[in-house]
């Protein structure tokens, strides 16, 4: 699994950094986290978990930030296992995971961890998301249903959005989910639920991580003082196979979810839905091809989903373990 890691001293929060491919981003992250430190909010044990970058992340942590642990995954082994890899030897009172692409604003850190001290019966705490020009971004939402993902792959929850649809709060509130990108536990549910289940290739592991503390007892709030930039979408490509990939791993990650909390029939109606969905992308993106040529490369996308997606076959045995949670 590459560079193994030491014995270090305790720190209040152990933060782990999964990174593919973000090099320029990922030297904003950590330039953040050591302004955060350099501020007195926590002391911090910062291990990068890289995923086989190929632009050199690795080396740059090493030179520009000698006190940040580097631990190569060996390969893309996904973002949740990257995670679990890099928080399995952490010593932090706390447990942070931050997305390579995140970057935390002064106050961030002291409010989430004085918070989660004052509240011992609370296992997450989010902050609030912003693009990079400051609009608000969508941090805390619902547990998926289908009707909601059923809204999304027929453009239903386009064509009724509000201007405003971002989810925003001004004081704390426990709500069912927490985005990723920027996440405080207490050290104790982290290790309660054996932390992101590895089953996740990409997309959807918070979503289960959420599921699971709230399940064990934990409460998960939202916590608008903690405040983080979001690039979004950073490690995303622009070629068509492997947006393809990426797509088709998020109905994948969305399929085994609804498998394994609601049951085969639910993992049937999600891949119902994602079909769906895919084939009215293609066939939009088909006849806009006829008169402009470069829609071609939508319709090669959105076939290889629609084919990836008809592949999924229901998994009994995740939707036995879900019923015992």
């Amino acid at each position: 699994m590459g560079e193994a890691i030491a014995d270090i001293s305790a720190a209040d929060i152990s933060v782990a950094v999964v990174s593919y491919n973000t090099r320029d981003l990922l030297r904003g992250c950590l330039n953040s986290l050591r302004a955060r430190e350099a501020d007195g909010e926590a002391s911090l044990e910062i291990i990068v978990a890289d995923n086989g970058s190929g632009d050199g992340s690795p080396e740059m942590v090493r030179a520009e930030f000698p006190g940040v642990r580097v631990l190569e995954t060996g390969g893309n082994i996904g973002f949740g296992r990257a995670n679990n890899a890099a928080l399995e030897g952490a010593s932090g009172r706390y447990f942070c995971l931050l997305n390579s692409d995140a970057a935390l604003l002064p106050g961030a850190l002291s409010a989430a961890l004085a918070f989660l001290e004052a509240n011992p019966d609370v296992g997450l705490v989010g902050g609030q998301l912003f693009w990079p020009d400051g609009r608000l971004q969508t941090s805390w939402g619902d547990d998926p249903t289908l009707s909601g993902v059923l809204a999304e792959q027929t453009f239903w929850s386009v064509l009724t959005r509000k201007p405003d649809d971002a989810p925003a709060a001004a004081e704390a509130r426990d709500v069912d989910q927490i985005c990723g990108a920027f996440l405080l536990l207490r050290r104790a549910a982290w290790l309660q639920v054996g932390g992101f289940d590895p089953a996740y290739f990409m997309y959807n592991e918070d979503v289960d991580l959420n599921v699971r503390l709230r399940k064990s007892g934990w409460r998960v709030v939202f916590l608008p003082t903690a405040r983080i930039t979001h690039h979004l979408g950073a490690s995303s490509s622009a070629d068509w196979q492997k947006r393809a990939l990426m797509v088709s791993a998020y109905n994948q990650s969305r399929f085994y979810y609804f498998t394994r909390f609601q049951g085969v029939a639910a993992g049937r109606k999600l891949r119902a839905c994602c079909l769906l969905g895919a084939a009215i992308r293609l066939t939009g993106w088909s006849v806009l091809a006829l008169v402009r040529p470069a829609a071609r490369e939508k319709v090669k996308l959105f076939r290889e989903v629609w084919r990836q997606t008809w592949g999924m076959i229901p998994q009994e045995a995740a939707a036995k373990e879900g019923k015992s949670l």
